[in-house]
């Protein structure tokens, strides 16, 4: 892990930790030479990525830990230094910002599918697909405050003593408690905040551009600093959140597919023979997984439960049956 490879070089690990290094260090050139593995390569960095995943999962058993004693510690240091370049060539670590949490909080991002996501306070986003959310594990300050790149849809519950800030740039967004879209992508100069719900307050870092109600948008050019208000039908913009959420007649195995990878769980059936239970139901996809499998599971007679937060199990008789 980059932080247990940071630490050493700065002579803090513990024993433990150290332990782990070892452990990791000696299992990483063990079938591979020296002139095999070069820093800039493709090979190394993926190597190392792997290596760095089996010691996280190593952590967290160290009694069953096997140590290995090397005194080649410029070695390890050699892919400290692999990693660390990985992170920077990426950006500001970019690659850490695929579900992994840090020391200030989380990082979430939507590869290829629109994703749901519960933040610390209640409040809820649908990430777009490409898209990246930072928030921290907790919101203890004054202000309950994100970090977007991309586009989201939030909802957000209402906290009069602690205003809700979204960071996009040069932008901020404030609410107390609303719903809205804001679309803010890299490299593109334009940033849109619309909203469907409640009151926003957009501002830049000069001045207070707009207040927002439901079905206004504001239009920030992020070249010339200028901001265009205007009304729209603020629902029409949220529908890009119904992706993978309208089903015609889809498999129940295939809308658990696309619920495993919209809520990040793990859905299983007790009957193999309700896999295939044809279903047709739609969704706005601003919904909670419960609600969703409530609809689900009532047009199939079937029940389920969810256990750790994360695994669903779904019971119920197959379709002839």
């Amino acid at each position: 892990m980059y932080h247990l490879l940071k630490k050493y070089s700065q002579g803090t690990c513990t024993a433990t930790e150290l332990a782990a290094l070892e452990a990791w260090y000696a299992a990483l050139g063990r079938q591979l030479p020296d002139q095999v593995i070069d820093p800039e390569s493709d090979a190394a960095q993926l190597l190392t990525r792997q290596k760095l995943q089996e010691l996280k999962s190593r952590m967290g058993q160290p009694a069953a830990m096997q140590v290995v004693k090397t005194p080649l510690w410029k070695k390890v240091l050699r892919y400290a230094a692999i990693w660390i370049g990985v992170v920077a060539t990426i950006g500001a670590g970019y690659y850490l910002l695929h579900d992994n949490r840090q020391t200030n909080g989380y990082a979430m991002e939507a590869s290829r599918f629109n994703r749901y996501i519960t933040l610390p306070d209640g409040s809820t986003v649908i990430l777009h697909a490409g898209s990246q959310l930072q928030f921290p594990e907790a919101f203890t300050g004054t202000n309950r405050e994100v970090t977007l790149s991309g586009e989201a849809y939030f909802d957000i519950r209402r906290d009069s003593l602690k205003p809700f800030i979204i960071n996009t740039g040069r932008l901020k967004t404030t609410v107390l408690g609303t719903a809205f879209n804001i679309q803010a992508y890299p490299g593109v100069h334009e940033i849109t905040v619309s909203v469907t719900r409640g009151k926003v307050k957009v501002e830049d870092d000069r001045k207070v551009l707009a207040v927002l109600t439901p079905d206004q948008q504001i239009i920030y050019n992020t070249t010339n600093a200028t901001a265009a208000q205007q009304t729209v039908n603020a629902s029409a913009k949220i529908n890009w959140t119904t992706t993978d959420m309208t089903f015609e007649n889809a498999t129940f195995e295939t809308i658990a597919a696309n619920l495993n990878r919209r809520y990040q769980v793990n859905i299983q059936f007790s009957n193999e023979a309700l896999k295939q239970c044809p279903i047709r139901v739609s969704f706005t996809g601003t919904e909670s997984l419960k609600e969703v499998l409530d609809v689900i599971c009532q047009v199939r007679n079937a029940t389920y439960t969810i256990d750790n937060g994360h695994d669903v199990l779904i019971r119920g008789k197959g379709c002839n049956q």
